[in-house]
């Protein structure tokens, strides 16, 4: 039967299940992810570019400026001594005759040097001499670059023999330690010059020399091809003379020890024993490359305790070892060379420039026995 039980209308309704009802709808402007992003104005976009752009330029300046001191000190360079310090000790190495190849290497040595100046530098020598002017165009070239640095000390390191032109270079460096085995001195001037009179008559040529009336005195000692008098050699022992004179002035300048009243008795011509040269005051030091090196440190102050870090300024054709032993790479053209592919290259014209280099009187800062 029916329930007749009145119902109770005061009493709350029963809860409402969750599940079956849906949220109530946002309010009006409502954003469920917050507020959107501010747009950036134009200065803001051109910062940002500008900032990119200077990140960037700046790593390729870096990328450029390694490639300058790569092309410097590694191009030009070779490693002799990996070192500890910051900076580095160059050596010139003059390895050879001096002649207008060597005045032409030391040249483009200190220029590329004047790029990135090294705390010192070592002159290497391993030369009995050469060409007069060749010789006081790199004693020149030593002294332009000390005047335009002088805190960086160049000191010289002479090998089994380091004379007459090999001495005349070193005269003004700072310092000169010779190997104890070696020579050096030679201090004079030599002209070898070949007259080709008789080898002419033997072969029945007849070499006709004219000047013109002006210059009556042109022919003198100027001509290998007829027999030399008195006149000729007094024209070439003025020239002799002269060149003997600047070779005294270059020493007695570079070297405290020797004035013009001691200077006679070392500048005769005489070759010194290492030990000889330590006495009479050509040299300040005995010992070897690396005694050198330890000298050049000390006067560029560079710190005892740490290695310094040793180059060596490469030629062209020529390695670390030929620079240093003073062995030629067979393969690198001579200066006195006929022609390309030596006899292959010989032409009449070439024959004769040959010619008349070969009679050319030529001074010579040279020691007779290299």
């Amino acid at each position: 039967m029916p329930d007749s039980t009145p119902s109770d209308s005061s009493s709350p309704p029963p809860p409402l299940d969750p599940r079956g009802t849906s949220a109530p709808p946002p309010p009006p402007g409502y954003l469920p992810f917050g507020p959107p992003p501010k747009q950036k104005g134009l200065f803001s976009k051109v910062g940002a570019s500008l900032l990119v752009s200077l990140i960037v330029l700046s790593l390729l300046l870096n990328v450029y400026l390694a490639m300058i001191v790569y092309r410097i000190t590694a191009g030009n360079e070779a490693v002799y001594q990996e070192g500890t310090t910051a900076e580095r000790i160059v050596v010139v190495p003059v390895v050879g005759a001096i002649d207008d190849d060597m005045s032409r290497y030391v040249r483009g040595a200190l220029r590329r040097l004047e790029q990135n100046p090294p705390a010192a530098i070592v002159l290497r020598v391993e030369s009995g001499g050469g060409g007069v002017t060749a010789s006081d165009q790199i004693w020149h070239q030593l002294g332009t670059f000390r005047a335009a640095h002088p805190d960086v000390p160049i000191v010289a390191s002479f090998g089994g023999i380091a004379a007459s032109g090999g001495y005349y270079i070193a005269a003004g460096t700072d310092h000169i330690v010779c190997e104890p085995t070696g020579f050096t001195g030679s201090i004079g001037v030599i002209a070898q010059v070949p007259t080709l009179a008789g080898t002419m008559r033997m072969l029945g040529i007849d070499w006709v020399t004219q000047v013109a009336e002006g210059s009556p005195l042109k022919d003198e000692a100027n001509n290998m091809f007829r027999h030399w008098d008195d006149d000729d050699r007094k024209v070439l022992a003025y020239l002799i003379d002269s060149a003997y004179d600047r070779f005294v002035h270059v020493v007695t300048s570079g070297r405290s020890q020797l004035d013009d009243t001691n200077i006679a008795d070392v500048a005769n011509g005489a070759i010194y024993t290492a030990a000889d040269a330590m006495d009479n005051g050509l040299v300040d030091g005995l010992g070897y490359l690396a005694d050198a090196i330890d000298e050049a440190a000390s006067r560029a102050s560079l710190p005892a305790d740490q290695t310094p870090r040793v180059t060596v300024v490469k030629q062209p054709g020529e390695g670390l070892l030929a620079l240093i032993t003073g062995r030629r790479d067979a393969n690198t053209d001579t200066p006195h060379r006929l022609g390309p592919g030596g006899l292959d290259g010989l032409t009449p014209q070439r024959l004769r420039s040959f010619l008349q280099d070969f009679t050319q009187v030529e001074l010579a800062y040279r020691w007779v026995g290299s």
